[in-house]
């Protein structure tokens, strides 16, 4: 990197050259579909099946071999949640948003009533709600940036929102720019990730609608197992986006094992491709996940010219039907498993007490 680009970088940080860049911060995507309503009945049904309960969420209920009960809308589930995550060191959650009627709204309105949610920062992904009707639309873009302003919610670069976007068909850019432009009026500057598929290409798409940086939300893949998929996205994801030299928050994946889905369809997903798909990648162990965060952490120390943001972001906190999480599953005796979140707690650990100066970073 350039020494003048460089020092751009560390003043957007609001670093000097010289100091010690602050490490990365990290955060977990939450699909909050275990709270009630229509959402969990499909998904208790993709876990019925006893060969998928060793990845129920730890607060479910079997009820026999190919039934299950999950109940995780109460504030004792997220308050203890919180204290998991908290432990575990991880510094922020970024919430799929959705209308707030919709029960997919009730975990991120009752992290927003806990008592402990100071131990953790939120964020959101804006999604379904930029779907919402035209009659509901001005009051959910008046959510959204009043979310913004809340004051647990996740920084970056000096005060600005953080503030990831998805959508799985046709992304509604006109309703985003509806919402930035309402976020501008409130003396607000988001940073906007797109999470897209391809780096360099959605770059070029989204960078003159103000998006400031892409990323992903997570790869998918027929691998046979979990280390290959996790080089899938460090080549195709990290690397494409440090070679085109674009804007980029790492994603780090806990897998992508659709099975579930695949055997109890959701009604959302009727027609996806994975359905003809015969091989998923394994089981990822807990020890194998700190790897790829640890490499993740790495990337973004070794390219702050790309990674500004100075954040890594976890597919997923609970995808749990989709093979996806960090979350405490419901153990063989009962109790919670919290093997990933241990080893996701020693890296961080071992980073933040590793540093570095900033000076000395962002050699390739």
């Amino acid at each position: 990197m350039h020494a003048l680009t460089f020092n751009l970088v560390l003043c957007a940080c609001g670093v000097a050259a010289g100091d010690v860049l602050p490490a990365p911060t990290v955060g977990a995507i939450r699909w909050d579909a275990w709270t009630g309503g229509p959402a969990t009945e499909q998904v208790e049904r993709t876990l019925g099946p006893s060969q998928y309960h060793d990845r129920l969420p730890w607060f479910a209920e079997v009820l026999d071999d190919n039934r299950v009960r999950i109940k995780g809308g109460r504030q004792e589930v997220m308050d203890r949640e919180i204290r998991f995550a908290a432990n575990a060191g991880l510094e922020y959650w970024a919430f799929l948003l959705y209308p707030r009627s919709n029960s997919m709204s009730t975990a991120l309105a009752q992290y927003l009533s806990s008592p402990d949610r100071r131990h953790i920062r939120f964020c959101v992904i804006l999604h379904n709600t930029l779907n919402a009707s035209p009659e509901q639309w001005p009051q959910e873009r008046e959510r959204a940036v009043a979310l913004l302003r809340r004051p647990e919610y996740q920084t970056v670069l000096n005060h600005r929102p953080l503030v990831y976007a998805f959508m799985g068909h046709l992304f509604p850019f006109e309703r985003f720019a509806e919402f930035l432009t309402a976020a501008h009026d409130a003396g607000l500057n988001p940073y906007c990730v797109f999470m897209g598929w391809d780096p360099k290409a959605d770059f070029a798409q989204v960078s003159a609608r103000e998006f400031d940086a892409v990323s992903a939300y997570a790869r998918g893949g027929s691998e046979a197992c979990f280390a290959d998929l996790a080089k899938s996205v460090e080549e195709h994801y990290w690397r494409a986006a440090a070679g085109a030299q674009v804007p980029y928050v790492p994603l780090v994946t806990t897998g992508w094992d659709k099975r579930p889905r695949k055997d109890n369809p959701v009604s959302w997903e009727q027609h996806a491709a994975y359905h003809q798909q015969d091989q998923f990648p394994s089981r990822a162990a807990p020890g194998e996940i700190a790897a790829h965060l640890q490499r993740a952490l790495g990337f973004v120390r070794s390219h702050p010219d790309i990674c500004i943001a100075n954040t890594v972001i976890i597919y997923a906190w609970n995808e749990y039907d989709e093979g996806g999480w960090l979350a405490p599953t419901r153990g063989a005796d009962g109790d919670p498993d919290t093997s990933r979140l241990d080893a996701v707690q020693r890296v961080l650990t071992y980073q933040r007490t590793t540093t570095q100066p900033a000076d000395t970073r962002g050699q390739p």
